[in-house]
């Protein structure tokens, strides 16, 4: 029993940590793709259309996010198609914002060092979602696809921890963590107006950078402070 506790208490550490990283390095990579950025208002559109519903899968994702809080797996929303719309929705949206930037150097740089990482953190869910449900977690497993989503929702009958209703909350979807919405929606939607403004040349080259970058240093300082100010799970 106590082997068990520990690795519970582990698994959620090690969650904690990688999440932490993970929001740092896409929050460097985004704050580039601004800085730097070559946008044209085609780019501004066809990335924006990404990044923007990256940005409401999240939301869409936290109004129904309960596992962490209430310990009840819903099967609502997103996760009726896919187990870790969150991590699809994160790479909708940095790959939505380096798509207006014009940067394919940029693009190349987020997948190498994001992708192993979204991958280690799908594993580290699932070994998660395991140690909580147990044998629930691998029915659920069995019938939800886990990155792509898939073309059918999942049907997946009511048991132990797993809700079937749709428990959708805006509160959850905008306010409380995990989910937050308020910053995915307000981070895109700064990329965007920042990028439109470099696109029109309201601003000098240099003043527009310089502003990016302090802009930047202050979100980057923000979500450093949010995240490294929780204990993490011990």
């Amino acid at each position: 029993m106590t082997r068990f506790w520990t690795m519970k208490i582990n698994l959620s550490r090690r969650r904690f940590l990688w999440r932490t990283v993970m929001e740092l390095m896409e929050m460097t990579i985004v704050s580039i793709a601004v800085i730097f950025t070559d946008a044209t208002m085609k780019s501004l559109v066809m990335g924006g259309v990404i990044a923007i519903a990256g940005a409401g899968l999240f939301t869409w994702t936290g109004g129904f996010q309960r596992m962490e809080r209430e310990g009840v797996l819903t099967l609502g929303g997103p996760y009726r198609f896919v187990r870790h719309p969150w991590i699809l929705a994160r790479f909708l949206m940095v790959f939505g914002v380096i798509l207006m930037a014009r940067l394919p150097w940029l693009f190349l740089i987020a997948m190498i060092g994001l992708a192993p990482m979204y991958r280690r953190l799908t594993r580290e869910e699932d070994q998660w979602l395991y140690s909580q449900l147990g044998p629930t977690a691998a029915e659920y497993k069995a019938f939800v696809a886990g990155f792509i989503p898939q073309f059918m929702p999942a049907k997946l009958p009511a048991s132990g921890k797993i809700s079937p209703g749709d428990g959708f909350s805006w509160n959850r979807a905008l306010w409380k963590r995990p989910g937050r919405g308020w910053v995915a929606i307000s981070g895109v939607g700064g990329a965007i107006i920042g990028m439109w403004l470099w696109s029109e040349r309201i601003a000098q080259p240099f003043v527009w950078r310089g502003a990016a970058t302090l802009t930047a240093l202050v979100g980057i300082f923000w979500l450093t402070k949010d995240r490294l100010g929780r204990q993490a799970p011990r």
